[in-house]
Protein backbone atom coordinates (compact mmCIF):
# COMPACT_ATOMS: atom_id res chain seq x y z
CA UNK A 1 0.00 0.00 0.00
CA UNK A 2 2.57 2.44 1.06
CA UNK A 3 4.03 1.20 -2.75
CA UNK A 4 0.57 2.18 -4.51
CA UNK A 5 0.41 5.25 -2.19
CA UNK A 6 4.17 6.61 -3.20
CA UNK A 7 3.14 5.84 -6.47
CA UNK A 8 0.22 8.40 -6.84
CA UNK A 9 1.95 10.95 -5.39
CA UNK A 10 4.79 10.72 -7.64
CA UNK A 11 2.37 10.83 -10.46
CA UNK A 12 1.13 14.18 -9.05
CA UNK A 13 4.79 15.69 -8.59
CA UNK A 14 5.27 18.59 -11.13
CA UNK A 15 8.13 18.07 -13.46
CA UNK A 16 10.78 21.09 -13.15
CA UNK A 17 12.65 21.59 -16.65
CA UNK A 18 15.48 23.48 -16.92
CA UNK A 19 15.00 26.90 -18.54
CA UNK A 20 16.69 27.62 -22.39
CA UNK A 21 19.65 30.02 -22.01
CA UNK A 22 18.33 33.83 -22.83
CA UNK A 23 19.61 35.26 -25.91
CA UNK A 24 18.65 38.83 -27.23
CA UNK A 25 17.46 39.34 -30.53
CA UNK A 26 20.97 40.81 -31.48
CA UNK A 27 23.32 38.26 -29.97
CA UNK A 28 21.77 35.88 -32.26
CA UNK A 29 23.75 37.46 -35.00
CA UNK A 30 26.72 37.80 -33.28
CA UNK A 31 29.55 35.20 -34.03
CA UNK A 32 31.87 35.56 -30.37
CA UNK A 33 34.56 33.04 -30.16
CA UNK A 34 36.87 35.07 -28.50
CA UNK A 35 40.13 32.63 -27.18
CA UNK A 36 38.31 29.17 -28.85
CA UNK A 37 41.24 27.59 -30.13
CA UNK A 38 40.61 28.43 -33.54
CA UNK A 39 43.12 27.11 -35.78
CA UNK A 40 44.32 27.64 -38.82
CA UNK A 41 42.02 26.43 -41.72
CA UNK A 42 40.26 23.84 -39.87
CA UNK A 43 39.34 27.59 -37.23
CA UNK A 44 38.27 29.02 -40.47
CA UNK A 45 35.94 26.46 -41.94
CA UNK A 46 34.47 25.97 -38.23
CA UNK A 47 33.51 29.37 -38.37
CA UNK A 48 32.26 29.47 -41.87
CA UNK A 49 30.11 26.37 -40.69
CA UNK A 50 28.77 28.38 -37.96
CA UNK A 51 27.86 31.27 -40.49
CA UNK A 52 25.97 29.24 -42.63
CA UNK A 53 23.50 27.85 -39.56
CA UNK A 54 22.29 31.67 -39.53
CA UNK A 55 20.22 33.26 -41.47
CA UNK A 56 21.52 36.73 -40.52
CA UNK A 57 25.78 37.84 -38.86
CA UNK A 58 26.45 41.06 -38.17
CA UNK A 59 29.76 41.11 -35.48
CA UNK A 60 32.25 38.40 -36.07
CA UNK A 61 34.69 38.21 -33.10
CA UNK A 62 37.53 36.01 -33.48
CA UNK A 63 40.29 37.38 -31.24
CA UNK A 64 42.91 35.53 -29.08
CA UNK A 65 42.65 32.72 -31.78
CA UNK A 66 45.09 31.14 -34.19
CA UNK A 67 43.88 31.58 -37.83
CA UNK A 68 47.14 32.88 -39.59
CA UNK A 69 47.58 33.73 -42.99
CA UNK A 70 46.01 29.98 -44.06
CA UNK A 71 42.93 30.53 -41.83
CA UNK A 72 42.28 34.13 -42.93
CA UNK A 73 42.90 33.74 -46.64
CA UNK A 74 40.02 30.76 -46.19
CA UNK A 75 37.88 32.96 -44.34
CA UNK A 76 37.60 36.04 -46.58
CA UNK A 77 37.87 33.87 -49.49
CA UNK A 78 34.43 32.94 -48.45
CA UNK A 79 33.49 35.99 -47.54
CA UNK A 80 34.19 37.84 -50.72
CA UNK A 81 32.41 35.02 -52.44
CA UNK A 82 28.76 35.35 -53.33
CA UNK A 83 27.99 33.10 -50.69
CA UNK A 84 29.53 35.10 -47.72
CA UNK A 85 28.51 38.57 -49.41
CA UNK A 86 24.56 37.80 -48.11
CA UNK A 87 26.09 38.60 -44.78
CA UNK A 88 25.39 42.03 -43.98
CA UNK A 89 28.67 42.10 -41.46
CA UNK A 90 29.46 45.69 -39.88
CA UNK A 91 32.34 44.30 -37.36
CA UNK A 92 35.33 42.53 -37.46
CA UNK A 93 37.43 41.66 -34.48
CA UNK A 94 40.65 39.72 -35.90
CA UNK A 95 43.34 40.42 -32.63
CA UNK A 96 45.84 38.64 -31.66
CA UNK A 97 45.66 36.08 -34.48
CA UNK A 98 49.10 35.71 -35.78
CA UNK A 99 47.83 37.46 -39.24
CA UNK A 100 50.75 38.70 -41.41
CA UNK A 101 50.81 40.59 -44.83
CA UNK A 102 48.89 37.32 -46.76
CA UNK A 103 46.06 37.76 -44.21
CA UNK A 104 45.87 41.52 -44.25
CA UNK A 105 45.73 41.47 -48.56
CA UNK A 106 43.13 38.98 -48.55
CA UNK A 107 41.22 41.31 -45.39
CA UNK A 108 41.82 44.01 -48.13
CA UNK A 109 40.06 42.23 -51.53
CA UNK A 110 36.98 42.28 -48.92
CA UNK A 111 36.90 45.50 -48.01
CA UNK A 112 36.84 46.52 -51.84
CA UNK A 113 33.40 48.10 -52.55
CA UNK A 114 32.15 46.83 -49.48
CA UNK A 115 29.39 49.17 -48.06
CA UNK A 116 28.64 47.07 -44.63
CA UNK A 117 31.66 46.77 -43.11
CA UNK A 118 32.11 49.53 -40.47
CA UNK A 119 34.65 48.36 -37.85
CA UNK A 120 37.38 46.52 -38.33
CA UNK A 121 40.42 45.59 -34.91
CA UNK A 122 43.35 43.85 -36.70
CA UNK A 123 45.56 44.74 -33.09
CA UNK A 124 48.72 43.04 -31.86
CA UNK A 125 49.51 40.35 -35.33
CA UNK A 126 52.39 40.05 -37.14
CA UNK A 127 51.72 42.72 -40.10
CA UNK A 128 54.99 44.23 -41.52
CA UNK A 129 55.79 47.27 -43.37
CA UNK A 130 55.61 46.94 -46.89
CA UNK A 131 54.81 49.81 -49.43
CA UNK A 132 52.61 47.57 -51.70
CA UNK A 133 50.29 46.14 -48.94
CA UNK A 134 49.90 49.30 -47.95
CA UNK A 135 49.18 50.70 -50.88
CA UNK A 136 46.68 47.90 -51.69
CA UNK A 137 44.83 48.62 -48.15
CA UNK A 138 44.24 51.88 -48.66
CA UNK A 139 42.66 51.80 -52.25
CA UNK A 140 40.28 49.43 -50.54
CA UNK A 141 39.09 51.53 -48.11
CA UNK A 142 38.69 54.14 -50.44
CA UNK A 143 36.10 52.23 -52.41
CA UNK A 144 34.25 50.90 -48.75
CA UNK A 145 32.07 52.71 -46.26
CA UNK A 146 34.96 51.91 -43.40
CA UNK A 147 34.93 54.46 -40.68
CA UNK A 148 37.02 52.63 -37.65
CA UNK A 149 40.29 50.94 -38.52
CA UNK A 150 43.09 49.42 -35.78
CA UNK A 151 46.60 48.57 -36.17
CA UNK A 152 47.63 49.37 -32.61
CA UNK A 153 50.02 46.67 -31.56
CA UNK A 154 51.72 45.95 -34.73
CA UNK A 155 55.40 47.24 -34.12
CA UNK A 156 56.98 45.91 -37.59
CA UNK A 157 54.59 47.81 -39.78
CA UNK A 158 56.96 51.23 -38.88
CA UNK A 159 57.27 53.98 -40.99
CA UNK A 160 57.00 52.50 -44.56
CA UNK A 161 53.56 51.65 -44.40
CA UNK A 162 52.43 54.79 -42.95
CA UNK A 163 54.48 57.00 -45.68
CA UNK A 164 52.86 55.03 -48.17
CA UNK A 165 49.10 54.45 -47.21
CA UNK A 166 48.46 58.25 -46.20
CA UNK A 167 49.42 59.67 -49.01
CA UNK A 168 46.78 56.92 -50.85
CA UNK A 169 44.30 57.50 -48.64
CA UNK A 170 40.99 59.40 -49.92
CA UNK A 171 38.30 57.78 -48.35
CA UNK A 172 34.97 60.08 -46.94
CA UNK A 173 33.88 57.69 -45.13
CA UNK A 174 36.80 56.91 -42.74
CA UNK A 175 36.69 58.61 -38.99
CA UNK A 176 39.15 56.63 -37.15
CA UNK A 177 42.37 54.85 -36.96
CA UNK A 178 44.22 53.45 -34.67
CA UNK A 179 48.21 53.21 -34.75
CA UNK A 180 49.32 52.95 -30.95
CA UNK A 181 52.67 51.11 -30.72
CA UNK A 182 53.09 50.62 -34.32
CA UNK A 183 57.17 51.44 -34.58
CA UNK A 184 56.29 54.79 -36.20
CA UNK A 185 59.12 57.37 -35.64
CA UNK A 186 59.28 61.25 -36.17
CA UNK A 187 59.90 60.31 -39.72
CA UNK A 188 56.07 59.84 -40.43
CA UNK A 189 55.31 63.06 -39.00
CA UNK A 190 55.42 64.93 -42.65
CA UNK A 191 53.71 62.73 -44.49
CA UNK A 192 51.00 62.75 -41.18
CA UNK A 193 50.58 66.53 -41.67
CA UNK A 194 50.50 66.48 -45.56
CA UNK A 195 47.21 64.01 -44.97
CA UNK A 196 45.79 65.67 -42.24
CA UNK A 197 45.88 69.33 -43.78
CA UNK A 198 44.17 68.12 -46.61
CA UNK A 199 40.87 67.93 -48.10
CA UNK A 200 41.15 63.82 -47.75
CA UNK A 201 41.20 63.70 -44.21
CA UNK A 202 38.17 63.01 -42.63
CA UNK A 203 39.11 61.69 -39.18
CA UNK A 204 37.49 62.27 -36.21
CA UNK A 205 39.78 59.77 -33.89
CA UNK A 206 43.60 59.45 -34.07
CA UNK A 207 45.62 57.30 -32.08
CA UNK A 208 49.18 57.28 -31.87
CA UNK A 209 50.23 55.90 -28.47
CA UNK A 210 53.46 54.49 -27.89
CA UNK A 211 55.12 55.69 -30.82
CA UNK A 212 58.71 57.25 -30.67
CA UNK A 213 57.78 60.43 -32.48
CA UNK A 214 59.64 62.82 -29.97
CA UNK A 215 59.05 66.43 -29.01
CA UNK A 216 60.04 67.68 -32.91
CA UNK A 217 57.86 65.18 -34.45
CA UNK A 218 54.72 66.24 -31.91
CA UNK A 219 55.05 69.79 -31.92
CA UNK A 220 54.87 69.78 -35.93
CA UNK A 221 51.53 67.36 -35.88
CA UNK A 222 49.89 69.91 -33.12
CA UNK A 223 50.96 73.12 -34.83
CA UNK A 224 49.17 71.49 -38.20
CA UNK A 225 46.28 70.38 -36.74
CA UNK A 226 45.71 74.22 -35.18
CA UNK A 227 46.52 75.86 -38.43
CA UNK A 228 44.41 73.60 -41.09
CA UNK A 229 42.60 70.61 -39.69
CA UNK A 230 39.07 71.00 -38.43
CA UNK A 231 38.16 67.38 -38.60
CA UNK A 232 39.93 65.85 -35.69
CA UNK A 233 37.92 65.91 -32.45
CA UNK A 234 40.04 63.46 -30.48
CA UNK A 235 43.39 62.51 -30.59
CA UNK A 236 46.26 60.58 -27.87
CA UNK A 237 49.45 61.07 -27.84
CA UNK A 238 50.30 59.46 -24.73
CA UNK A 239 53.63 57.93 -24.21
CA UNK A 240 55.43 59.59 -27.32
CA UNK A 241 58.25 61.36 -25.85
CA UNK A 242 56.65 65.15 -25.40
CA UNK A 243 57.33 65.57 -21.86
CA UNK A 244 61.23 64.83 -22.82
CA UNK A 245 63.97 67.37 -22.30
CA UNK A 246 64.44 68.26 -26.18
CA UNK A 247 68.24 67.32 -27.34
CA UNK A 248 70.13 68.90 -29.83
CA UNK A 249 68.71 66.69 -32.77
CA UNK A 250 64.79 68.02 -32.07
CA UNK A 251 65.93 71.56 -33.05
CA UNK A 252 67.42 72.69 -36.27
CA UNK A 253 69.48 75.39 -37.59
CA UNK A 254 66.38 77.56 -38.50
CA UNK A 255 65.26 77.23 -34.95
CA UNK A 256 67.75 78.33 -33.46
CA UNK A 257 67.62 81.40 -36.00
CA UNK A 258 63.80 82.11 -35.02
CA UNK A 259 63.36 82.80 -31.26
CA UNK A 260 59.88 82.62 -31.79
CA UNK A 261 59.87 78.86 -33.04
CA UNK A 262 61.67 77.70 -29.80
CA UNK A 263 59.96 74.55 -28.45
CA UNK A 264 57.47 75.28 -26.02
CA UNK A 265 57.00 72.89 -22.73
CA UNK A 266 54.76 70.11 -23.20
CA UNK A 267 51.86 71.35 -21.05
CA UNK A 268 51.57 74.10 -23.21
CA UNK A 269 51.41 71.37 -26.78
CA UNK A 270 49.00 69.46 -24.53
CA UNK A 271 46.80 72.99 -23.59
CA UNK A 272 47.44 73.88 -27.36
CA UNK A 273 45.55 70.08 -28.88
CA UNK A 274 43.17 70.85 -26.58
CA UNK A 275 42.14 73.86 -27.68
CA UNK A 276 42.10 72.60 -31.32
CA UNK A 277 39.74 70.21 -30.74
CA UNK A 278 37.51 72.03 -28.75
CA UNK A 279 37.30 74.35 -31.58
CA UNK A 280 36.87 71.39 -34.10
CA UNK A 281 34.14 70.15 -31.69
CA UNK A 282 32.05 73.63 -31.81
CA UNK A 283 32.37 74.51 -35.36
CA UNK A 284 31.29 71.02 -36.50
CA UNK A 285 28.28 71.52 -34.56
CA UNK A 286 27.75 74.94 -36.23
CA UNK A 287 28.33 73.35 -39.75
CA UNK A 288 25.51 70.91 -38.95
CA UNK A 289 23.09 72.76 -37.83
CA UNK A 290 23.62 75.45 -40.70
CA UNK A 291 22.98 72.32 -43.57
CA UNK A 292 20.42 71.40 -41.94
CA UNK A 293 18.63 75.04 -41.73
CA UNK A 294 19.46 75.80 -45.03
CA UNK A 295 18.54 72.55 -46.78
CA UNK A 296 15.29 73.61 -45.39
CA UNK A 297 15.06 76.95 -46.87
CA UNK A 298 16.54 76.04 -50.01
CA UNK A 299 13.96 72.54 -50.57
CA UNK A 300 10.81 75.31 -50.88
CA UNK A 301 12.72 78.10 -52.86
CA UNK A 302 14.75 76.38 -55.40
CA UNK A 303 12.72 72.96 -55.84
CA UNK A 304 11.71 73.25 -59.66
CA UNK A 305 8.82 71.27 -61.88
CA UNK A 306 10.70 68.41 -63.66
CA UNK A 307 10.67 68.80 -67.56
CA UNK A 308 7.82 66.24 -68.89
CA UNK A 309 9.11 63.79 -71.38
CA UNK A 310 12.96 64.63 -70.09
CA UNK A 311 15.59 62.77 -69.69
CA UNK A 312 16.71 62.42 -66.23
CA UNK A 313 20.49 62.00 -66.14
CA UNK A 314 20.00 61.07 -62.59
CA UNK A 315 19.19 57.34 -62.75
CA UNK A 316 21.19 55.32 -60.09
CA UNK A 317 18.94 54.32 -57.70
CA UNK A 318 19.18 51.64 -54.65
CA UNK A 319 16.41 50.51 -52.34
CA UNK A 320 17.17 51.52 -48.65
CA UNK A 321 16.80 47.82 -47.46
CA UNK A 322 16.73 44.78 -49.16
CA UNK A 323 13.27 44.42 -47.92
CA UNK A 324 11.84 47.53 -49.10
CA UNK A 325 10.58 48.67 -52.49
CA UNK A 326 11.29 52.05 -51.85
CA UNK A 327 14.52 54.22 -53.41
CA UNK A 328 16.81 56.14 -52.78
CA UNK A 329 18.87 59.38 -54.76
CA UNK A 330 22.27 58.29 -55.08
CA UNK A 331 24.21 61.41 -54.19
CA UNK A 332 27.29 60.39 -55.89
CA UNK A 333 25.54 60.66 -59.59
CA UNK A 334 23.85 63.91 -58.03
CA UNK A 335 27.12 65.89 -57.10
CA UNK A 336 28.66 64.80 -60.41
CA UNK A 337 26.17 66.99 -62.26
CA UNK A 338 27.25 69.75 -60.70
CA UNK A 339 28.39 72.62 -63.42
CA UNK A 340 26.26 71.04 -65.93
CA UNK A 341 23.41 72.65 -67.31
CA UNK A 342 19.74 72.51 -66.01
CA UNK A 343 16.68 72.07 -68.23
CA UNK A 344 14.25 74.32 -66.96
CA UNK A 345 10.47 73.98 -67.33
CA UNK A 346 9.02 75.01 -70.64
CA UNK A 347 5.40 75.21 -68.82
CA UNK A 348 4.73 78.82 -69.09
CA UNK A 349 2.43 80.02 -65.57
CA UNK A 350 0.02 82.66 -65.08
CA UNK A 351 1.28 85.97 -63.89
CA UNK A 352 1.28 86.43 -60.14
CA UNK A 353 1.74 82.57 -59.63
CA UNK A 354 5.26 82.48 -58.91
CA UNK A 355 7.06 83.80 -55.80
CA UNK A 356 8.84 86.76 -56.74
CA UNK A 357 12.45 85.75 -55.39
CA UNK A 358 11.88 82.46 -57.84
CA UNK A 359 12.44 85.60 -60.43
CA UNK A 360 15.80 86.99 -59.60
CA UNK A 361 18.63 85.56 -61.42
CA UNK A 362 19.92 81.84 -59.89
CA UNK A 363 23.03 83.79 -58.95
CA UNK A 364 21.29 85.76 -56.45
CA UNK A 365 19.03 83.30 -55.51
CA UNK A 366 21.88 81.49 -54.13
CA UNK A 367 23.74 84.74 -53.15
CA UNK A 368 20.72 85.42 -50.71
CA UNK A 369 20.50 81.80 -49.40
CA UNK A 370 24.19 81.62 -48.38
CA UNK A 371 23.36 84.56 -45.85
CA UNK A 372 21.39 81.32 -44.19
CA UNK A 373 24.39 79.64 -43.30
CA UNK A 374 27.45 81.97 -43.79
CA UNK A 375 30.37 79.35 -42.17
CA UNK A 376 29.61 76.97 -44.62
CA UNK A 377 31.97 77.11 -47.43
CA UNK A 378 30.97 77.77 -51.11
CA UNK A 379 31.52 73.85 -51.64
CA UNK A 380 29.10 72.90 -48.70
CA UNK A 381 26.65 75.13 -49.64
CA UNK A 382 26.71 74.00 -53.67
CA UNK A 383 25.84 70.77 -52.72
CA UNK A 384 23.34 71.68 -50.60
CA UNK A 385 21.88 73.71 -53.50
CA UNK A 386 21.82 70.94 -55.37
CA UNK A 387 20.91 68.32 -53.63
CA UNK A 388 17.83 70.85 -52.32
CA UNK A 389 16.82 71.41 -56.20
CA UNK A 390 16.54 68.41 -57.49
CA UNK A 391 13.18 66.42 -57.56
CA UNK A 392 14.58 63.19 -57.63
CA UNK A 393 16.23 62.84 -54.11
CA UNK A 394 12.28 63.90 -52.67
CA UNK A 395 11.13 60.96 -50.73
CA UNK A 396 8.87 58.62 -52.27
CA UNK A 397 5.11 59.05 -52.18
CA UNK A 398 4.33 55.29 -49.78
CA UNK A 399 6.08 54.73 -46.63
CA UNK A 400 8.83 52.67 -46.60
CA UNK A 401 7.75 49.52 -44.75
CA UNK A 402 11.18 47.99 -43.71
CA UNK A 403 11.51 50.18 -40.55
CA UNK A 404 8.84 52.46 -40.84
CA UNK A 405 9.83 53.79 -37.04
CA UNK A 406 11.60 54.16 -33.81
CA UNK A 407 11.40 51.93 -31.10
CA UNK A 408 9.58 53.01 -28.35
CA UNK A 409 10.71 52.81 -24.56
CA UNK A 410 9.22 50.21 -22.92
CA UNK A 411 9.92 51.55 -19.41
CA UNK A 412 8.28 54.78 -20.58
CA UNK A 413 4.65 54.94 -18.35
CA UNK A 414 2.97 56.44 -21.67
CA UNK A 415 4.39 52.50 -23.63
CA UNK A 416 1.01 50.77 -24.06
CA UNK A 417 1.02 47.91 -26.13
CA UNK A 418 -2.27 48.04 -27.04
CA UNK A 419 -3.71 49.87 -30.20
CA UNK A 420 -4.47 53.60 -30.75
CA UNK A 421 -8.19 52.78 -29.64
CA UNK A 422 -6.84 51.55 -26.08
CA UNK A 423 -4.22 54.63 -25.78
CA UNK A 424 -1.44 52.63 -27.25
CA UNK A 425 0.61 53.45 -30.03
CA UNK A 426 -0.27 51.41 -33.86
CA UNK A 427 0.90 50.44 -37.06
CA UNK A 428 2.18 53.92 -38.67
CA UNK A 429 5.15 55.26 -40.27
CA UNK A 430 5.67 56.91 -36.85
CA UNK A 431 5.34 55.75 -33.40
CA UNK A 432 3.16 58.09 -31.16
CA UNK A 433 2.67 57.70 -27.30
CA UNK A 434 -0.62 59.04 -25.68
CA UNK A 435 -0.47 61.56 -22.44
CA UNK A 436 -2.20 60.54 -19.46
CA UNK A 437 -4.17 63.98 -20.08
CA UNK A 438 -4.61 63.93 -23.82
CA UNK A 439 -2.63 64.66 -26.18
CA UNK A 440 0.79 62.66 -27.74
CA UNK A 441 4.61 62.60 -27.38
CA UNK A 442 6.76 61.04 -30.36
CA UNK A 443 8.31 58.24 -29.21
CA UNK A 444 12.14 59.73 -30.20
CA UNK A 445 12.28 62.86 -28.81
CA UNK A 446 15.91 64.00 -28.38
CA UNK A 447 17.11 60.97 -30.15
CA UNK A 448 16.68 58.60 -27.31
CA UNK A 449 13.99 56.15 -28.84
CA UNK A 450 15.21 53.44 -26.07
CA UNK A 451 15.34 55.23 -22.87
CA UNK A 452 17.31 57.65 -21.35
CA UNK A 453 20.51 55.32 -22.06
CA UNK A 454 19.82 55.82 -25.90
CA UNK A 455 20.39 52.04 -26.83
CA UNK A 456 18.71 52.48 -30.14
CA UNK A 457 19.68 55.39 -32.08
CA UNK A 458 16.88 57.49 -33.63
CA UNK A 459 16.42 56.40 -37.08
CA UNK A 460 15.58 60.17 -37.96
CA UNK A 461 19.00 60.79 -36.37
CA UNK A 462 20.84 58.30 -38.66
CA UNK A 463 19.24 59.50 -41.62
CA UNK A 464 20.65 62.90 -40.75
CA UNK A 465 23.61 62.19 -40.06
CA UNK A 466 23.95 60.27 -43.71
CA UNK A 467 22.76 63.16 -45.30
CA UNK A 468 25.57 65.49 -43.73
CA UNK A 469 27.87 62.75 -44.51
CA UNK A 470 26.52 63.04 -48.05
CA UNK A 471 27.02 66.64 -48.83
CA UNK A 472 30.51 66.46 -46.67
CA UNK A 473 29.04 68.66 -43.90
CA UNK A 474 30.39 67.44 -41.11
CA UNK A 475 33.51 69.89 -40.50
CA UNK A 476 34.33 72.94 -40.97
CA UNK A 477 36.02 73.91 -44.56
CA UNK A 478 38.01 76.68 -44.55
CA UNK A 479 37.86 78.66 -47.68
CA UNK A 480 41.65 79.15 -49.80
CA UNK A 481 41.04 82.88 -49.35
CA UNK A 482 41.27 82.35 -45.03
CA UNK A 483 43.73 80.17 -45.63
CA UNK A 484 45.88 83.13 -47.44
CA UNK A 485 44.67 85.62 -45.27
CA UNK A 486 45.98 83.15 -42.48
CA UNK A 487 49.55 83.03 -43.84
Amino acid sequence: MDAFMLNGFNQHVPIRRTAAPKVSLAARSHIESMDAGLKSVAGAQDVIKDMLSRRSVTKLILGHNFLGDEGCEELFGFLSSEAGRKYKIAEISLNSNGIGNRGLLAISRYLRDNTTVKELFLQNNDFVGDPSVAVVLALAINTSRLETLSLASNPALTDIFVAHFLPVLDAPYFREVHLSVCGLTEGIAQPLIEYLTSPRCQLHVLKLNGNQLRARGVWSIVRSIRHANYTLLRMELYATGLSRLPVDSDVSSSDEEDPNSHPPRWQDVESDLRRSLARNLTLKSLVEKEALALLRYSRVLLLRPKVRDAPSPLSTVSPCSESCSCVQMSTNTLFSSIGQPYPLSAVSSPPGSYFPFTRLPTELQLHILSFLAPILSNAQRLRIFTYASSPSTLPTLLPCLSNGGCIPDPASPQFTMGGPAAGGFGLSTGITLRKRGGGSVSACANGKCMGAGNSVLCRREAERSQWLASVRCTAFELEDEETERQD
